[in-house]
């Protein structure tokens, strides 16, 4: 009953850290420099290892690679926390937390290094619009 919705913790984590980090960085823009390059590709790296290795689990079949059960973390934790933690993708498990994690890194790489290079390129552009009105 009812409309099926799909959810992915990466993305809703990723577009609303986006959001959430322009809406910060606005006040800030000023004040602090632009993310270097390198440490662009850092905070996305997270994000891509992650999703490679799902995909890599993934073809020893849907629930049925390493990534699923993740004893490889129990075993590294010495199952420390709740065997609901270790499996599937549930929410609170280790791969939904990991999901959100990257994908705010992720938001906050792109807003960083990418929003300043939007500002330049917005303001350039009204300083040569306002220029030709007035010209």
């Amino acid at each position: 009953m009812g409309w099926k919705v799909a959810w992915s913790d990466r993305m809703v984590a990723l577009y609303s850290s986006i959001w959430l980090f322009g809406l910060i960085w606005w006040p800030v823009r000023r004040k602090i420099k632009p993310l270097p390059w390198w440490a662009f590709v850092l905070l996305i790296t997270p994000m891509a290892v992650d999703g490679l290795t799902h995909l890599v689990s993934d073809l020893a079949g849907i629930g049925q690679g390493f990534r699923d059960s993740n004893a490889w973390l129990s075993m590294v934790t010495s199952g420390v926390f709740a065997p609901s933690f270790y499996a599937g993708d549930a929410w609170g498990s280790f791969n939904s937390v990991m999901r959100l994690m990257t994908g705010t890194l992720f938001g906050l790489g792109v807003v960083w290094f990418g929003f300043p290079y939007l500002d330049q390129a917005f303001s350039s552009q009204q300083i040569e619009h306002g220029s030709q009105n007035n010209g």
